[in-house]
């Protein structure tokens, strides 16, 4: 009889075309099919199963330690109601099936397919369940949304397995957090085993922890040699070891103060060197605004000059006038009162513009 093991997770560490290419392997030869599994891919199961089916001699079935989702349903396809060699496990064994569960992702069409098809994996699950349990498909698909766990002692009870093995200890890795209704005997049986282990397994055990140095002697011939170091040795030991970190520590601390100062420096200096360029930017831009505006005044005056000369008028002089002065004030006046009065008024600055004497 050959046996094929379906131990791990379906679909990744146990896959549809490693078990089929073993069952081909088995042509006319019976075989066991050993479960330790926590389930997985459906699909992949319903090809493990088409296997189990199609095989030419009788496939029996054993349960290990635990058949949850998928793998439980791999499991109840091995009973004898299902022509094959019947399915047994160890009473304190573990059987457990749910509704398919899916990570969900994609578009809203997308979902939608991925819903059509849960419920139609959903609907296949629950035929089965109910032929197993003798329900029927709407109290299989009731109790499939609640989970359903069996111990091997209530599978035989209820007619699932056909014999019960010698007790096997679980998987106590197992994965438990994606489980809703899992029985307190179950969790108790992990827990155990877990402290068996603990107890047992010579990795938790402490061991005493020595230290050793390494150093050169001071023979004829040096070489390298090592010395455990006892409990007067550690704090010299301790000490020193204290001292160079300490001494790391300043050193680090110091070459990160000067990286920090060049920084600052190198910052410094960058901006002054901006500051002037903008600057001189800006001394350019009010250069090239005054040029711009004088430009402007000076269309403005030949386009206004130009339409005074269509209408046959004289250009209009924008500059303003040079201040005349008192000289020419006084000889623009006539002979007179006019004169005389503005000599009266302005004695002063016409004695320096005409010399003393001159306007008598």
């Amino acid at each position: 009889m050959k046996e094929i093991m379906i131990y791990g997770p379906i679909g990744s560490q146990v896959t549809a075309r490693e078990v089929v290419q073993q069952f081909q392997e088995a042509r006319g030869e019976e075989v066991l099919l050993r479960i330790n599994s926590e389930g997985g891919s459906v699909l992949e199961g319903e090809a493990i199963l088409n296997a189990i089916r199609q095989h030419d001699e009788k496939v029996y079935g054993q349960v290990d330690g635990y058949a949850f989702s998928m793998a439980g349903i791999i499991a109840l396809g091995l009973r004898e109601e299902e022509g094959q060699g019947g399915l047994t496990m160890p009473a304190d064994g573990w059987l457990m099936l749910h509704d398919v569960r899916v990570g969900a992702g994609g578009t809203v069409e997308d979902l939608e397919r991925m819903l059509a098809q849960i419920k139609s994996m959903n609907a296949s699950i629950a035929v089965k369940v109910a032929s197993a349990f003798n329900i029927s498909e709407e109290e299989a698909a009731k109790r499939l949304k609640n989970e359903i766990w069996m111990s091997g002692a209530e599978a035989l009870e209820a007619g699932i397995v056909s014999a019960l093995n010698p007790s096997e200890a679980l998987a106590a890795q197992l994965d438990t957090s994606s489980f809703t209704n899992m029985p307190k005997e179950f969790l108790r049986g992990i827990q155990d085993e877990e402290s068996t282990q603990e107890e047992t397994d010579p990795s938790t055990t402490t061991n005493e922890m020595k230290l050793f140095k390494l150093f050169k002697n001071d023979k004829a011939e040096p070489s390298l040699e090592f010395a455990e170091i006892g409990p007067d040795d550690l704090g010299a030991e301790l000490a020193e070891a204290q001292k160079s970190l300490d001494e790391a520590v300043a050193t680090h601390s110091a070459q990160l103060i000067a990286r920090d100062e060049k920084h600052a420096e190198a910052l410094q200096n960058a901006l002054s060197e901006q500051e002037v360029e903008l600057s001189a930017k800006h001394a350019e831009e009010l250069a090239k605004k005054d040029e711009a505006i004088e430009a402007a005044s000076n269309s403005s005056e030949e386009k206004a000059n130009e339409i005074l000369a269509q209408a046959g008028h004289s250009p209009v002089e924008t500059t303003e006038p040079q201040e005349e002065s008192i000289k020419d004030k006084y000889l623009a006046l006539s002979p007179g009162e006019d004169r005389a009065k503005f000599r009266a008024d302005n004695a002063e600055e016409l004695k320096e513009a005409f010399g003393s004497g001159a306007l008598k």
